[in-house]
């Protein structure tokens, strides 16, 4: 079975049951940390070796002067997505770097009016739309699990479906997105529990 994987969505989800599950701190979201994905992805979906498309992001370093703390900041993303990579790919998970993370300027706070620097996610969504689209032409009536709960991809899955193809929606248990579950021919969400046996598997 293909499976196709939005990676900064899940591995942020991944990181905040961690976080909820006092396994890591809130501040170290984005620090690397040791998670079984391939045998959590076949744990979850009941099938070996599966085929894995993992989509990730580079982090696009700004051309205008920001503060050295947002600069640490993404020197330290930068160094933690390297290790990632480098685990889940000697997990034979194949990485695809689809698009980028960005610094840009906040929207105005409510409260006082202030804007900041964040990083934004750009083009992941984009590629992974076009993806399910192509698998689902080269191979009609397959089974293509996805991970990725961005509404844009609803256009890709229902093209798929059109073509005869069985989509697989994964999701975690309290963050359902209604309009794919809509589209899915089947649903499996995961939840704390089969989150943290995979992390306390490799520490």
């Amino acid at each position: 079975m293909k499976v196709i994987i939005d990676g900064e969505n899940l591995r942020h989800q991944i990181a905040d049951v961690l976080v909820k599950n006092n396994k890591i701190l809130p501040k170290d979201k984005n620090k690397y940390f040791k998670f079984d994905l391939r045998d959590f992805l076949e744990d979850i979906l009941s099938e070996p070796e599966l085929d894995i498309n993992y989509y990730a992001t580079k982090v696009k370093q700004p051309k205008h002067k920001i503060p050295k703390k947002l600069v640490d900041r993404i020197q330290m993303i930068s160094q933690s997505n390297r290790q990632w990579i480098a685990k889940i790919t000697n997990d034979k998970i194949w990485v695809i770097k689809a698009g980028y993370l960005r610094v840009r300027e906040s929207s105005s706070c409510t409260h006082c009016g202030k804007k900041t620097l964040v990083l934004q996610e750009k083009g992941v969504d984009v590629r992974v739309a076009t993806d399910i689209v192509l698998e689902s032409q080269g191979n009609p009536g397959t089974s293509l699990a996805v991970a990725c709960s961005d509404s844009d991809i609803v256009p890709a899955l229902q093209a798929a479906n059109s073509l005869g193809g069985k989509i697989i929606y994964i999701c975690y248990s309290g963050r359902l997105n209604r309009s794919i579950a809509a589209i899915a021919d089947k649903v499996v969400t995961y939840d704390d529990p089969s989150v943290l046996r995979f992390f306390e598997a490799t520490k």
